[in-house]
């Protein structure tokens, strides 16, 4: 069998960043990936983190050195991984591989997840900004099973790209409410205000719709077909 690459480590402060983890993965040896684990919900660290070194030597290293070494007021676990899974093998392809994230950003004291994020985005010039919406949309054409599994494993991400594209003008919030709810919403449970806007799009000419962006054409031709399918109810 092999000799693993990969370590495990356990018990981390809930409030180190992956930048934190990595500079203790580090003192080893250089390391080749770190995965440090967080809640889908919360945003949150759930406290360990994989970390994949460039040999069996360097790994072992890792667990006799950093097993039971004091950060803060705990003292992390660090033994050896045969978890593949938290680092495909590129052998196999990239085809359902995620693409790297950038590293996750530390939550301040009573600071939401959205919160974080709009600040985070607050510092993106416009260019950056296009070039995002850019890559998520070429990935979403390309491989949107791939797109998905990212949009559900980092709904977080999803959150930004809907709040970029609104920075940037592609979208309106009545257009995302709509898209957001309209797989799940009667048209007993819409708002007023939804209703009408739906009876707006639903009276949209072709002529109207010709004037609007490829992207906003796409939404409001699969919004009329919901609309006439019935999906909202009689409007």
């Amino acid at each position: 069998m092999e000799e693993t690459k990969n370590v495990y480590i356990g018990n981390i402060p809930f409030d180190h960043t992956e930048e934190q983890v990595l500079e203790i993965a580090k003192s080893v040896g250089p390391v080749i990936d770190l995965k440090l684990l967080f809640d889908p919900m919360t945003g949150k660290s759930r406290g360990y983190a994989f970390i994949k070194y460039g040999d069996h030597e360097t790994a072992a290293s890792a667990v006799r050195n950093l097993n039971n070494m004091a950060i803060g007021n705990r003292n992390i676990k660090c033994s050896f991984s045969n978890d593949n899974s938290a680092f495909p093998d590129s052998s196999n392809g990239s085809a359902d591989k995620l693409p790297a994230l950038p590293l996750g950003i530390q939550l301040f004291n009573n600071q939401t997840i959205p919160q974080a994020i709009s600040n985070a985005l607050s510092g993106l010039d416009q260019r950056s900004a296009y070039q995002l919406i850019k890559e998520a949309k070429q990935m979403s054409e390309e491989n949107p099973v791939l797109m998905k599994k990212l949009l559900d494993q980092f709904p977080q991400l999803a959150h930004a790209l809907v709040e970029t594209s609104l920075l940037l003008n592609f979208t309106t919030p009545e257009i995302v409410k709509l898209c957001v709810n309209s797989k799940q919403s009667e048209l007993e449970s819409l708002t007023l205000d939804h209703v009408q806007l739906l009876k707006q799009v639903s009276q949209l000419s072709d002529l109207e719709i010709d004037t609007l962006t490829k992207d906003q054409k796409n939404i409001i031709i699969k919004m009329k077909s919901e609309i006439a399918n019935g999906s909202y109810g009689v409007i």
